[in-house]
């Protein structure tokens, strides 16, 4: 269950991450997120050499949040939200790396900077980690309609409201003109949205009264009436198609591109330039949106000729979290490195040609180990080819189980 927890987490924290470099939005939004993105990124790969910290996907009670807040920088404590506006605030608590990335994404930082008075239900890290992929994918699908329909549920604007104020009403209007229900019990918990529980409550920013809550809502307007039990359903049943990270096999990969749209098939790719077909592609949404947020989709579809070893959306949703972490935190650097090294220009290599060779030259300059045996292709000694021979107008494609990681030297 924990390494589910943390494979779903990393997959949300990834995509959001990606889209969010890849819309971009003014330099106020994007600092803030860079920010709170690298030191996501230290802390991911500190957990994972040392042991010493926990992923803040993984940290979901009260105190642990509290713990993690307070033992961060300065800034991101509960005392030190409160000399920046809300988002600025946010992208220095390690707890919301998430959240800030989806802002972003949506374009929404200057705007809640900007408000005079907000109250802010602000989902943690770990309340995206458990949010249905399905959900998720339909609203990165569109960051300016469904993702800030999304985010709009969890901001009520020209009121700072405490949590005696909560006590008081049975519902408040959100920043998308939505009705957001209210209950406060006898020992004073309070849910919001008839599904997320608030974990830590009135946090101050400079404009902004800020709850910690356990679940990302989903609006009425998207899933019907919300209860706790429909909040993580959903998503699935309105994104009507299989979770590409989950379709991990030759033969679901083929059905579930075949299934797609026309330009997104093995042969309706070959009529578009790499990055473009990719992104028609189902099973490689994440790929495309690390291209994406690399910037490195018009130097794809201009070459001539190209070898590209393509992770499935299937092969991200196995990387591990730090790696991913680090990778967004340096967009022009460490991912589009990672991405290079699935890359091979200027020769449009087949899978014999490939049988040929022990090592090709990358994209970046690096070296790629070939082992070919059988029908078995395996590269960088890491991945394994799973759909091969794929055609586009400028490239060879072949679809990988793996995401491939450069050694260091």
């Amino acid at each position: 269950m924990k390494s589910s927890r943390l494979v779903r987490g990393a997959f949300v924290l990834v995509s959001l991450s990606l889209v969010a470099a890849a819309c971009g939005s003014d330099t106020k939004d994007t600092k803030p997120a860079t920010a709170a993105t690298t030191s996501a990124a230290t802390a991911g790969t500190a957990a994972g050499a040392t042991g010493a910290a926990m992923a803040s996907s993984e940290i979901c009670d009260a105190k642990g949040l509290v713990k993690a807040v307070q033992g961060g920088k300065a800034k991101g404590t509960l005392e030190g939200m409160a000399v920046d506006p809300v988002a600025t605030a946010a992208s220095n608590n390690p707890v919301l790396t998430t959240l800030v990335a989806a802002v972003t994404a949506a374009g929404l930082g200057d705007t809640l900077n900007g408000a005079d008075k907000l109250t802010v239900f602000a989902p943690t890290d770990c309340a995206f980690a458990k949010l249905d992929p399905a959900t998720l994918k339909a609203a990165l699908a569109d960051p300016k309609g469904l993702l800030t329909t999304v985010l709009g549920f969890h901001v009520i604007a020209g009121q700072r409201l405490s949590a005696a104020d909560l006590g008081k009403v049975k519902e408040i209007t959100t920043f998308t003109g939505e009705k957001l229900s209210v209950a406060t019990s006898g020992s004073g918990e309070i849910t919001v949205g008839g599904q997320a529980k608030v974990l830590v409550p009135d946090i101050q920013t400079k404009n902004a009264t800020v709850y910690l809550i356990d679940t990302v809502m989903i609006p009425p307007s998207v899933s019907g009436p919300a209860t706790t039990d429909t909040a993580m359903t959903t998503g699935t049943a309105s994104a009507g198609a299989a979770d590409s990270t989950k379709i991990c096999d030759k033969a679901s990969i083929v059905k579930a591109v075949q299934g797609g749209g026309q330009k997104g098939t093995l042969e309706g790719m070959a009529t578009d330039p790499v990055g473009t077909a990719a992104s028609n592609n189902p099973v490689l949404t994440t790929l495309t949106a690390a291209v994406k947020a690399a910037g490195l989709g018009d130097t794809l579809n201009g070459a001539d000729k190209l070898t590209v070893f393509a992770p499935t959306d299937c092969a991200f949703a196995k990387l591990d979290p730090a790696t991913l972490k680090a990778a967004l935190a340096d967009p022009k650097g460490l991912l589009t490195t990672v991405l290079g090294f699935h890359v091979i220009a200027g020769q449009r290599l087949s899978a014999a040609e490939l049988g040929k060779v022990s090592s090709l030259k990358t994209f970046t300059g690096a070296t790629l180990p070939v082992s070919v045996k059988g029908d078995v292709i395996t590269v960088g000694g890491q991945a394994m080819v799973i759909v091969g021979d794929i055609q586009t107008a400028n490239a060879t494609v072949f679809l990988i189980d793996t995401v491939m990681i450069p050694s260091a030297g």
